[in-house]
């Protein structure tokens, strides 16, 4: 409907959607830059800076932390604390990506990084790098 009227349609989807160029192509979207959301959240830069920073950083933001058990322990088995070890043993961190709209996370940000055995660290998104790019499309 929106090509119809000569409008952009524009995708901020990363590469987790399994197939998004080829769905973007097809459907004349347009892709924000990005291969991942906290990469869309944070910019470029910054994003590789903090998988730089320390190597073993599970990024989570509001959805994940409010449905950690939904999404994770359960399927997973995560109860199992040796199917704890085995999925978190890799990573060093939890870094919570906190949005301008979140409410205050922090303490069940906590609980989710001590359930999986890491530390936990917060990295304001503020929506500069997303606005830059999406002005750059319109």
């Amino acid at each position: 409907a929106a090509q119809k009227r000569s409008e952009r349609v524009i995708c901020l989807y990363g590469d987790c959607f399994p197939d998004i160029d080829d769905f973007c192509q097809e459907q004349g979207a347009i892709k924000v830059p990005g291969h991942y959301c906290y990469e869309m959240l944070l910019g470029s830069e910054r994003f590789r800076h903090l998988i730089e920073e320390i190597t073993g950083t599970y990024f989570a933001e509001k959805d994940l932390i409010l449905n950690f058990e939904e999404y994770c322990v359960r399927p997973l088995e995560l109860h199992d604390e040796e199917m704890r070890k085995y999925c978190f043993q890799q990573y060093r961190r939890l870094l919570y990506v906190r949005q301008p709209s979140d409410p205050n996370l922090t303490a069940r940000a906590s609980e989710v990084a001590d359930f999986i055995g890491l530390s936990l660290d917060i990295n304001d998104a503020d929506y500069s790098y997303l606005e830059k790019e999406l002005i750059k499309l319109i």
